[in-house]
């Protein structure tokens, strides 16, 4: 045996190296994964969730708010370049709201609700022109390089039309001028949210219908009452949301997630679906497809099909461009490029792949590692001799165990990971930032959180003591009762109160009970002694009173009398005839005999009780709601860091219960030992 295991030894030592390695190669591939799925491309700047923003090249436009401001920054430095405003007129002095902006070139474009759509130059931001269309525009779409066409989809209550300006436009338009073709886009997808135009050049302009036709516009034969050559190409399986040309006809996708090829007529000559379902809109820049789907999901596409699909974790998209797109949420603006977006889909999928085979690595190095060395491999493997003997022999009882096991560890494990990883993590639910042991140094320095602990441990004291004493006091008395009619009506009338639900109960003290004008019952009462008594029991300045009335909620506190019931009666009467030959009273006999049978039972009300108690918030939330007493726990708190505040912060609300689950954590298990010495 010892000379087998010198021969297994340098077996031991290179299946340790390829574990080594295979551990190191896929911490690597988490790490990637968990970078990718975050997809964090940061704006130097910190931009308000909503706004309206483009791109090109290293610079970024945004439009904050409906201020009519806008805002050329650079992208690598986030550095403001200029700041223009829209032009008031006398004639509409309100704020008019951004819809589109683009970049071009030397120039940057915006369409205002107010119908105006304004030409900027990139550098100094000078106002260069406007044009007033007869509809708020909707989209503003240009042609590849080399076109000097700017086709502005434009839309209201009573139709669509499609605008065709020339990119430099200049000094003051509207849309009596007709040196401006306007296209009579009743049909037309355009005005639906989606992206149906491409211009190819000057002259070309193909707009998708909404059904299966598409049209191409000559622009120096289309009037301004949208007159003029055009031809249609109809066929088309369905419509399309989004088309480019390619070099031998067009691609393009629809609101249905197929992918169509086409020749130069827009026959189809191959069609395939993306495989992401329905679209609820879809757009494109130059080659580029971008399409929303009804699970908030983006799809990008480009002339090959399908490139990525990713989850926007609840962001909006902000802008789209050839190379990538802009998301905005309540952390900002993120620009993602596109090749990023693919790695996000490539890796950011497989993040609990690659974490299950480092962990499977990890362990297996540890087993490796350990048989390296005989005696301590030695011990190692009669351990796990020893537990697979008992697995097999015990097999249906371990497999009547795992599916219970399953369950908790989805949706009880799972979630205290997950929580613990969080409190390292700057988190609003969709972006994070990892800051180390920040959130714990700011529970520590939040005296409101702890000042709240007093509350916190007055309500747990009154709590175990309501769970405890008075049930048990009821159960003792309804087994006194001889008459087992009379037994029965109690019970039944003692556990009517608990069917009415939580809330409602709660609700019947605060405002029944302790009703701060003459109808409350309290107040009532008192009355009848002190005429026209009123006083409020509970709210702002009254901590001491709101918490003295908090506890009397739900008196006279007989709610698991029915488990104490259940334990007494199932004691021996031999016992109870025994006591009383001795000449036992009432009260011995309960202590002597009824409490040591029944510890079982008290123990796990304790336990379930003193848990509950410290994670109750519901009662100081819906009072505080009522009556505004300001009174805290420490839970509270963690439930108004998550949404009493604008944005949550995921982060800082699971560090301050890891401080939470580390006391509850610490009672139980010395309760245990308790229970285990005592048995």
């Amino acid at each position: 045996m010892r000379n087998l295991s010198k021969q297994l030894r340098p077996l031991w030592i290179i299946l340790t190296a390829v574990a080594l390695c295979g551990a190191v190669a896929f911490a690597v591939l988490t790490a990637v994964a968990a970078r990718a799925g975050k997809g964090s491309s940061p704006f130097p700047v910190e931009l308000p969730a909503g706004v309206t923003v483009a791109a090109e090249g290293d610079l970024t436009v945004a439009a904050a708010g409906a201020d009519n401001t806008i805002s050329l920054f650079s992208k690598e430095s986030g550095e403001v370049l200029w700041t223009a405003q829209r032009p008031i007129s006398q004639e509409d002095a309100r704020p008019s709201r951004i819809r589109d902006l683009a970049v071009r070139g030397d120039w940057v474009y915006a369409a205002f609700e107010n119908r105006e759509i304004c030409r900027f130059a990139a550098e100094g931001g000078e106002l260069l022109g406007v044009y007033a269309a007869a509809m708020p525009p909707q989209r503003l779409v240009f042609g590849g390089e080399g076109t000097s066409v700017l086709a502005v989809s434009c839309a209201n209550q009573r139709g669509k039309e499609v605008v065709l300006l020339d990119t430099a436009f200049s000094g003051s338009l509207s849309y009596e001028d007709e040196s401006v073709p306007r296209l009579n886009a009743a049909n037309y997808a355009v005005g639906s949210g989606v992206n149906g135009i491409w211009i190819q050049s000057d002259q070309a302009i193909w707009i998708a219908d909404e059904t299966t036709m598409v049209t191409r516009f000559t622009k120096a034969g289309v009037a301004a009452d949208g007159s003029g050559e055009r031809e249609t190409f109809t066929g088309l399986p369905g419509s399309l949301a989004a088309f480019c040309a390619v070099e031998d006809g067009f691609v393009g996708i629809d609101l249905k997630g197929d992918f169509y090829r086409m020749d130069d007529s827009f026959k189809v000559r191959s069609s395939a679906s993306l495989g992401v379902g329905s679209l609820t809109s879809a757009r494109q820049q130059g080659s580029s497809f971008y399409g929303l789907t009804s699970d908030g999901r983006l799809i990008g596409a480009d002339a090959d099909g399908l490139r990525f699909s990713i989850s926007l974790n609840g962001a909006g998209l902000a802008m789209v461009s050839e190379a990538g797109f802009g998301l905005s949420d309540a952390g900002g603006f993120r620009y993602i490029g596109n090749d990023l977006a693919v790695q996000m889909a490539s890796y950011g999928g497989k993040l609990a792949l690659f974490a299950v085979l480092l962990a499977v690595f990890v362990l297996f190095l540890a087993y490796a590692a350990l048989n390296v060395w005989r005696p301590l491999g030695q011990k190692v493997n009669h351990g796990f001799a020893i537990f697979g003997k008992a697995l097999c022999k015990h097999r249906f009882a371990y497999l009547g165990l795992l599916p219970a096991f399953a369950l908790l560890a989805v949706f009880y494990y799972w979630p205290i990971l997950r929580g613990f990883a969080l409190s390292f993590f700057d988190s609003n639910g969709a972006t994070s930032t990892f800051v180390g042991f920040e959130n714990f140094a700011a529970v520590l320095r939040n005296t409101a959180f702890w000042r709240s602990t007093g509350n916190m441990f007055v309500l747990l004291a009154t709590d175990l003591f309501k769970a405890l004493v008075p049930p048990l006091l009821f159960a003792e008395f309804i087994l006194a009762v001889r008459s087992k009619r009379f037994s029965f009506a109690v019970r039944a009338l003692l556990f009517i109160p608990g069917i009415l639900p939580g809330v409602a109960g709660t609700l019947v003290w605060v405002n029944g009970v302790f009703g701060r004008d003459s109808y409350g019952l309290l107040n009532s009462i008192c009355s009848l002694f002190v005429p026209g008594f009123t006083r409020v029991w509970i709210g702002p300045n009254l901590e001491a009173s709101s918490l003295i009335s908090i506890i009397m909620f739900a008196f006279p506190w007989v709610g698991s009398y029915l488990i104490f019931y259940g334990g007494v009666s199932a004691i021996s009467n031999s016992l109870f005839e025994a006591a009383d030959l001795d000449g036992c009273s009432w009260v011995r006999r309960m202590v002597t005999i009824d409490l040591p049978l029944i510890a079982p039972q008290l123990k796990y009300i304790f336990i379930t009780s003193f848990i509950a108690s410290v994670q109750d918030y519901g009662r100081l939330f819906i009072t505080d709601q009522a009556t505004g007493h300001g009174l805290k726990i420490p839970a509270l708190i963690i439930y108004e860091s998550l949404y009493g505040n604008s944005e949550p912060n995921y982060g800082l609300s699971s560090a301050m219960s890891m401080f939470l689950f580390a006391f509850l954590l610490i009672a139980t298990v010395l309760n245990f030992r308790a229970q285990s010495k005592s048995d």
